[in-house]
C-alpha cells in the first residue's frame, strides 16, 4: 500500500494582496495564487495557475472553474475554496472518480462523493447533481451514454 506524504503551505503577501497555495504529494508540486482586489468581498479574487505536475489540463480547468464559482457565487469564503480544492486533489491522488456532470470529486454544496452510478457504462455522479439532470432534461437517461439510468 503506498502512503502519500501530502503537504498544504499557504504564503501570504499583505502588501500585494495576494495568497499563494502550494500543494505537494510526493514529488509531486502543485501551485495556484490568489490576487484579492480592493473592493474585496464586494469583488471576487482572481484565481490562476501556478505549478502544476501530473494534472490533466482539462482535469485543471474543471478544478479551477469550481474554485472560482464556489468563491464568487456560492458565498463561500476563499478558505473554504481553498479547502474544497485540496479535497478534490486529495481524493485525485487516491483515485476516486470525478462525478462527470460538475466535473468535481467532492461536491461544492454537500461535500459528498459521487456514488450513483450507471449499469451500462458504469461512470459515477453525485446524487445532488443526477436530481438536477433528470429534472431539466426531462427523462431519466444516463448523462454520459443515454441509457435508461
Amino acid at each position: 500500500m503506498c502512503m502519500l506524504c501530502v503537504c498544504l503551505q499557504t504564503r501570504v503577501c499583505a502588501g500585494a494582496s495576494e495568497v499563494s497555495v502550494t500543494y505537494r504529494v510526493d514529488e509531486c508540486c502543485i501551485e495556484l495564487w490568489v490576487s484579492l482586489p480592493e473592493s474585496y468581498p464586494l469583488q471576487p479574487p482572481f484565481i490562476r495557475e501556478g505549478k502544476r505536475v501530473r494534472i490533466d489540463p482539462a482535469q485543471w480547468r474543471k478544478w479551477m472553474l469550481q474554485l472560482n464559482v464556489f468563491v464568487a457565487n456560492q458565498n463561500g469564503s476563499l478558505w473554504d475554496g481553498l479547502a474544497l480544492w485540496k479535497s478534490n486533489l486529495d481524493k485525485h491522488f487516491a483515485g476516486v472518480e470525478d462525478c462527470t456532470i460538475c466535473y468535481s470529486v467532492i461536491h461544492a454544496s454537500n461535500y459528498s462523493l459521487p456514488k450513483m452510478s450507471c449499469r451500462t457504462c458504469k461512470k459515477r455522479f453525485h446524487n445532488a447533481c443526477l436530481y438536477k439532470w433528470f429534472s431539466t432534461s426531462t427523462n431519466s437517461s444516463c448523462p454520459m451514454c443515454r441509457n435508461i439510468f
